[in-house]
């Protein structure tokens, strides 16, 4: 018969085995939601969703720069070499319901703008402005990958939105920081010095989160790893009234890509870039994936100030 501690009492065998089955189903359901989580993230699923209903942002396109005519097939593989066609170059935000924006990509400093002769050239900040971007609302800015028209204008946004962190993949910090390749002609062509440099000294700073893969950065929005363009680029799914959208970056350049299966000739990975087309593809409808620069952005879509088209 087992003991008791007192008159009347429970058991000291009976509490043991309750506080074990407490312990027991707590740790099972902890290890259930995490598996849970995982592959939910695989699917193509926010780790979110493990919590309960998602939130839903607003994506905007901001054009700083274009159109820039250049041949065809320098933004779809070697198709269109007889042919001149436009491309803009943008920077992404994205708006929660109480205001707070995720930026995504810095765009190019005026310095590379000028030297590198944009046009219609725009400082970014101006432009993201436009929608509510300021030092107050901005709490995260996502570095897609380091070339020149993505990261150039990193001190600006440094100084512009100080409450903010920025988001960059470890394998493109790694080759741009620290591999020599990346400074060598056929490569720095596409890349500016001064900007990694600058990114180079966040390193172990609290301005700067250095991520592995696919992450989940807020409720409703994901990082992707998708190598190919560059050898550590990243896209952003982001949920929204539509369902799931991604901003893609330059994964494709232009909508043609993802349609016709075909990148810009501005590929570090081949192998790698048919893997992460595919894996970007699996992560939302393909009118909800957006390229790097194709002029549709901003003609398709409605605008809501000079130079910002609303895409979800």
């Amino acid at each position: 018969m087992a003991a008791s501690n007192h008159e009347g009492g429970t058991s000291m065998s009976a509490l043991n085995r309750r506080d074990f089955l407490k312990t027991g189903t707590a740790a099972l359901g902890a290890t259930i939601l995490a598996d849970a989580a995982s592959k939910m993230l695989a699917n193509g699923r926010s780790v979110a969703e493990a919590a309960g209903p998602e939130p839903e942002y607003e994506i905007y396109a901001a054009k700083y720069g274009g159109p820039l005519f250049r041949k065809v097939a320098i933004v779809l593989w070697n198709v269109g070499w007889d042919e001149d066609g436009p491309i803009n170059y943008y920077v992404w935000a994205i708006k929660a319901k109480n205001g707070e924006i995720t930026l995504v990509d810095t765009g190019s400093s005026p310095a590379q703008g000028a030297a590198r002769k944009v046009p219609g050239f725009v400082d970014p900040i101006d432009v993201v402005a436009r929608i509510g971007a300021g030092a107050d609302s901005v709490s995260k800015v996502v570095i897609t990958h380091m070339h020149w028209d993505h990261v150039g204008n990193i001190e600006g946004y440094l100084r512009a939105f100080p409450k903010a962190k920025f988001y960059v993949q470890q394998r493109e910090f790694d080759f741009c920081v620290k591999d020599p390749v990346c400074l060598r002609k056929p490569v720095v062509v596409v890349f500016d010095p001064a900007a990694i440099k600058i990114v180079g000294d966040l390193e172990r700073s609290d301005r700067l989160v250095i991520v592995d893969g696919d992450v989940n950065l807020a409720p409703g929005i994901d990082l992707f790893l998708a190598p190919g363009h560059t050898l550590g680029l990243q896209v952003v799914r982001v949920n929204t009234a539509k369902g799931p959208a991604v901003v893609g970056s330059d994964c494709a350049h232009v909508f043609r890509g993802y349609r016709e299966d075909n990148p810009s000739v501005f590929i570090m990975d081949m192998p790698a870039w048919i893997r992460s087309f595919d894996k970007v593809k699996s992560k939302a409808a393909i009118d909800l994936i957006f390229p790097g620069h194709d002029i549709l952005m901003d003609q398709n879509y409605p605008k809501v100030a000079e130079g910002v088209t609303q895409l979800v």
